[in-house]
């Protein structure tokens, strides 16, 4: 069994507890400049004129002179120690990502084998740069991704090569992929991540089914979605039962615009990833929640009260395309305080 010396620090950096870092395993290794304010290890160039939609954006990274250098360590890492094979690399402006195979048990860590090419980053950084002292190149520690599964691979490696383009999109349109807190709309305030413009959308659809609801009409609003959807109707969901996800899942994966409601704010350092950022790339998603419901670490219980206001606050989304809820146990004028109270209306 591994243990750690010191007691356990929480970060991004920290190792993945009793994994044997000794043994053969596929890691995606992400390594970040110490000052991560010049990007001179590569310059992002995009490939498409301005104004082109963020869908079609394209882009590359032209390695600067240090840059070819940090490419070439790296893939001259099996050279060095012959256990190992390179997958995958990366470069960033400022950091860079790879994939590294170790294909049997080893005599060292992969930490040791990340610090010696990070020692060899460095001192080509010394020398190209000698007018500002010895210093690290890359900040201490390094982050490793294990790849459980072998299935894995291929989506990391996309991730890997797909950076260009994304650092592009976020260049561009930074304001798909900012968390705005001042979302202005019906006299209250939200908080949401994406498109907040599908709000002003001429035609809802809401989605609303109870936890009891069968296959079969589970499949008939599906069907009574698919409809709307081809109309022109962006989807509105409070994502509460497993039948609203599933229904809000079938219109992501159909490429329909849509409002998802959350049941807490969002971290100000809340990124949407993988087919989440196409999609705000796309501006056909919107992440919504109350303004005064704050965001608090990990998974938050859903109260029947905070249902109820979602439920309702799809209501108010979707006007006059809204469907009737029975609330028990609310009297309209209990939950409208309570909807008015989530988003701070006067």
């Amino acid at each position: 069994m591994f243990t750690y010396r010191n007691p356990i620090k929480h970060s991004m950096l920290r190792r993945c507890f009793e994994w044997d870092y000794y043994g053969k395993g596929i890691y995606m290794i992400t390594l970040t400049l110490e000052d991560r304010s010049r990007p001179i290890l590569g310059k992002l160039i995009i490939d498409t004129p301005p104004g082109t939609q963020p869908e079609l954006v394209r882009a590359h990274i032209v390695p600067t002179e240090l840059g070819q250098l940090v490419q070439s360590y790296w893939q001259r890492i099996p050279e060095i120690h012959p256990e190992t094979r390179i997958l995958g690399f990366q470069l960033m402006g400022e950091h860079l990502h790879g994939v590294i195979h170790i294909l049997q048990k080893m005599k060292i860590p992969l930490g040791r084998i990340i610090a010696g090419f990070k020692g060899a980053c460095t001192n080509s950084y010394n020398a190209l740069y000698p007018e500002e002292g010895r210093r690290p190149l890359f900040s201490s520690g390094y982050q490793d991704r294990i790849l459980f599964n072998y299935g894995h691979l291929p989506k990391v490696l996309h991730y890997l090569n797909d950076n260009p383009r994304r650092a592009a999109i976020k260049k561009l349109y930074p304001e798909l992929f900012r968390v705005v807190r001042d979302i202005v709309f019906d006299g209250g305030r939200f908080i949401g991540i994406c498109n907040h413009f599908l709000l002003e959308a001429p035609y809802f659809y809401q989605v609303q089914a109870s936890r009891t609801v069968s296959s079969g009409e589970l499949e008939l609003k599906r069907r009574e979605m698919s409809e709307a959807i081809a109309k022109g109707a962006v989807v509105v969901s409070p994502c509460i039962s497993q039948g609203e996800r599933l229904l809000a899942r079938y219109a992501f994966d159909e490429c329909a615009p849509l409002i998802a409601l959350k049941n807490k704010g969002f971290s100000q350092l809340y990124k949407p990833s993988g087919e989440m950022f196409d999609a705000c790339a796309n501006g056909r998603v919107l992440l919504l929640a109350p303004g005064q419901w704050q965001f608090v670490p990990g998974k938050k219980d859903m109260t029947r009260v905070d249902a109820c206001i979602l439920n309702a606050l799809c209501q108010r989304i979707c006007g006059e395309d809204a469907v009737p809820i029975r609330y028990h146990g609310l009297v309209p004028l209990e939950l409208n305080a309570l909807v008015d109270k989530a988003i701070g209306k006067v």
